[in-house]
């Protein structure tokens, strides 16, 4: 009996250390490769505006930093970070520093889904799930950790 106990001992350590330990989906560093931004019908902005605009967003547990810059150049787009969670399909996203002060202090929910090495953000929702009128985005991130 004592064999017995052992190893499903060990095997139920290993298995809630794995658990307990494990990276979320977004954890790590992603590159944006394509958006568009749509501020109205007649105002959409694409993503790259030139093959020089690079962003990136690192994820930790619990909080996100994000910063878009132009390379050719010592030019800063915007910066900023906060905390984030996700629940099921919904990244949702607190601003706690920003390089434009309006954003802090901001909370914005997005639906998120991962293909692959992906992460696809749109939105943003209100609390029920709807999209927003006025300013929508769609984003497409690859993982380059």
């Amino acid at each position: 009996m004592k064999k017995i106990y052992a190893p499903l001992t060990v095997m139920l350590f290993l298995f809630l250390s794995y658990s307990c330990c494990e990276k979320n989906k977004v954890e790590g560093t992603w590159e944006l490769v394509s958006a568009t931004w749509a501020y109205s019908d007649t105002n959409t902005v694409e993503f790259p505006t030139s093959e020089y605009d690079r962003e990136l967003k690192m994820f930790g547990k619990t909080h996100v930093i994000f910063i878009r810059q132009d390379t050719t150049n010592e030019d800063l787009f915007f910066s900023g970070g906060g905390t984030y969670k996700l629940e099921g399909n919904k990244y949702i996203e607190t601003l706690e520093f920003s390089s434009w002060r309006s954003g802090i202090g901001s909370i914005s929910t997005y639906e998120c889904q991962f293909r692959d090495s992906m992460m696809i953000t749109t939105g943003p929702l209100n609390e029920k799930g709807d999209k927003l009128p006025g300013f929508q985005l769609h984003e497409e991130w690859k993982r380059i950790e």
